[in-house]
């Protein structure tokens, strides 16, 4: 059935729709308004007319699949990548880099304002990466099989844990990305190398890491596997040097997890130095394989003389708390404004790595601790001398633990400055932040992944 002007009490699971695109939405669909019922539809843009199956309905919206485009957008561009649409993970490549930029600042400003229910004095406009393609310097793949159950390396099937699609070449990576991918693709199924099977748990090959280095252009490796034999492991080395000549260390890592999540239980074997080596604004830091490092280089820089702007002349004399710190990059590169920084992170690799990057550029104001934020908090209370006057904060996705955050808030700092990868979640903390007193000063929005919709977001609070 096709409703041109559908009632949205009439709209059910399975219907056709025809449909106008009036806005994007964090998460990269497009949004029609039937009324004030909203419909969301992957690969639709602002400005398309299209037919779209509704896949869910819920209360006060429905998400429908795109079947047919009446009449195009005139802001559609053609797709770079011959993957586009069975991937998912560029799904802006079809918009021209300018207006994924202004969709981008639109979000940021509504996400804030409505969910976050702020009033900013001064949103900045959004300053676009210095690269719009081959800008990322780590990337995860999954093996899969194939029809005929070979060995591939790929991505997985948007909504889809269970079947993944073989990739040979990424616009998002460094070339040398693209050969090392052929290159252990022929090598696992010369040793006869079963993938991973995340439904009955059987197979030996899970994931496979690249990291590039933007300074160096050298390469490190992580191979994952379940408990096994890896025979001849040095074959993948030469395998992998062969297509990729950078190639500069490789760890070969058991991931025994049933959820088929990359993650590493232990080390198993290395050849090489599988660490990395970038400089930023004058500093040099180490960065080994987990460590977390923000995937595009040089807009990663932009964004930290932001944060370090954001402290203001009068922190000279005060303590920085980088919380969420991994391998101390944030507050390092802030070092020079503020008296000393202490930096808390889980990770102990990392913290390794934030002291190793602390010493090798001689900034000895430094202090980092291992541990979970929220278990840490009471050791930074017991610091002598001067007290918090600024706090760094950068979480995962997921945004901050309401707990962890109630402890930062506690401490009182006259500035908090909040690195957001996730506008949904950074409005929910606002709001406590906003409830404890702070009120909200700057927005930046940054753009440090062209070509998706993912937008990373500075805030800077001050103490009411």
């Amino acid at each position: 059935m096709t409703l041109k002007s559908a009632k949205p009490e009439r709209i059910q699971k399975a219907m056709l729709l025809e449909l106008r695109i009036e806005d994007l939405a964090y998460g990269g669909k497009g949004i029609a308004r039937l009324d004030d019922f909203v419909v969301f539809v992957r690969n639709a843009l602002p400005g398309d007319l299209v037919r779209a199956r509704v896949s869910k309905r819920q209360k006060n919206h429905a998400e429908a699949i795109l079947e047919e485009i009446i009449t195009p957008s005139p802001k559609r561009i053609s797709a770079r990548c011959p993957l586009f649409g069975v991937c998912g993970g560029c799904s802006w490549q079809n918009l021209a880099y300018g207006e994924q930029l202004a969709y981008k600042q639109r979000i940021v400003e509504s996400t804030i304002e409505h969910l976050g229910k702020a009033r900013p004095e001064r949103v900045e406009p959004i300053m676009p990466s210095p690269a719009q393609w081959r800008y990322r310097n780590k990337m995860e793949y999954t093996f899969g099989a194939d029809s005929d159950g070979r060995p591939i390396i790929g991505f997985h099937i948007p909504e889809s844990f269970d079947r993944v699609f073989e990739v040979k070449a990424c616009l998002l990576q460094p070339e040398p990305f693209d050969a090392a991918l052929g290159a252990a693709t022929r090598w696992a199924r010369a040793n006869d190398l079963t993938p991973y099977d995340p439904r009955s748990h059987r197979g030996f090959l899970r994931h496979l890491i690249l990291r590039h280095s933007a300074t160096t252009e050298e390469v490190i490796a992580i191979l994952l596997t379940t408990e096994g034999n890896l025979p001849e492991p040095e074959g993948l080395v030469s395998a992998l040097r062969e297509a990729c000549p950078s190639l500069k260390g490789l760890v070969w890592g058991l991931n025994a997890g049933l959820a088929d999540f990359a993650r590493q239980d232990r080390e198993l074997w290395r050849w090489g130095e599988p660490w990395l080596e970038e400089t930023l604004n004058g500093l040099r830091f180490r960065i080994s394989p987990h460590s977390f490092f923000q995937v595009n280089t040089r807009a990663a820089e932009q964004m930290y003389r932001v944060v370090r702007d954001m402290l203001g002349d009068d922190a000279r004399e005060t303590r920085l708390l980088d919380a969420y710190c991994g391998a101390g990059v944030i507050g390092l590169f802030c070092a020079s404004r503020v008296r000393e920084i202490v930096g808390i992170e889980i990770a102990r690799d990392a913290v390794w790595d934030a002291r190793e990057n602390a010493e090798r550029n001689a900034i000895a104001n430094s202090t980092f601790m291992a541990g979970d934020l929220r278990a840490t908090l009471p050791l930074i209370a017991s610091l002598p001398a001067a007290a918090i006057g600024r706090i760094v904060v950068d979480p995962p996705r997921g945004g901050m633990d309401k707990h962890a955050l109630r402890g930062l808030l506690d401490i009182g700092a006259p500035v908090i400055i909040y690195v957001s990868c996730n506008p949904a979640t950074l409005s929910r903390d606002l709001v406590a932040i906003a409830e404890a007193g702070y009120r909200t000063t700057v927005v930046q929005p940054v753009d440090l992944f062209p070509q998706t919709y993912h937008i990373e977001t500075i805030v800077r609070f001050e103490k009411m």
